[in-house]
């Protein structure tokens, strides 16, 4: 068996050598894999630099779910030299609060299903704000608020599944004041449990920034590399001058 096609029809590349060599060909299909951090770790570029290689090299449709208005279209122009053509395929849903991003997970499927055009990619940037805004909000119904986000990843699990899609979702980070020494997930156990992939992104020093592995369905967890983000894109921070 053609081990490249297999890969194909099970991955998509995520826009960077070293980042498919990291996952060993690319972000699985049918899907979540979320990807966390810190502000300004990288989360939103990983997005980016995926979303623009899967465009343009099997012309498919974007789905792109933006909660914190991070999409940049100067930063598009500098990843992408042909950005007009690129950002003519992606399909753009800005909620604004947490039951907007309730009703966009729940039409994907119809979206999906009636599009003209194929979609093959879901990102949403990220998953994480408008469920905080809402805990901060609802203190006294916190059980609430998690079955709801609970039923998001619901939505967007049976999505994946059923049109074996990668869904790529970005969340951010915190430090517990009983352990402040460790950072948690914004989301906790429900995107540990809903996502198949996790990967936790750290900056490191001067413009270096680490990913690490913390679950994955067919690789090992914990193996990491260090990348630096350039104004063409990722790159492994050996691979050129600093």
């Amino acid at each position: 068996m053609n081990t490249s096609l297999l890969t194909e029809e099970l991955k998509i590349s995520a826009g960077a050598p070293i980042l498919d060599e990291f996952l060993n060909g690319g972000y699985e299909k049918g899907i979540i894999t979320t990807i966390y951090g810190p502000s300004s770790s990288g989360k939103t570029n990983l997005c980016l630099v995926c979303l623009i290689n899967f465009i343009k090299t099997t012309g498919k449709k974007v789905i792109y779910i933006d909660t914190e208005s991070s999409f940049s279209v100067e930063r598009f122009k500098q990843l992408d030299s042909d950005f007009r053509k690129t950002i003519e395929k992606i399909i753009f849903i800005r909620p604004t609060n947490f039951d907007e991003q309730m009703k966009a997970f729940e039409k994907l499927g119809k979206m999906t299903d009636e599009a003209k055009e194929p979609f093959g990619l879901v990102v949403v940037d990220s998953i994480a704000m408008l469920y905080r805004l809402e805990i901060s909000k609802r203190q006294e119904e916190v059980y609430d608020v998690n079955r709801d986000m609970s039923m998001q990843l619901a939505y967007l699990n049976e999505v994946a599944r059923k049109k074996n899609l990668p869904i790529l979702i970005t969340s951010q980070v915190y430090s517990s004041f009983e352990e402040k020494d460790k950072i948690k997930i914004v989301g906790g156990d429900l995107l540990k449990y809903g996502s198949k992939c996790l990967i936790e992104l750290q900056k490191a020093r001067n413009n270096i920034r680490k990913a690490i592995l913390r679950k994955h369905r067919s690789l090992p967890e914990e193996r990491e590399i260090n990348f630096v983000i350039r104004e063409d894109g990722i790159d492994d921070f050996k691979g050129k001058n600093n």
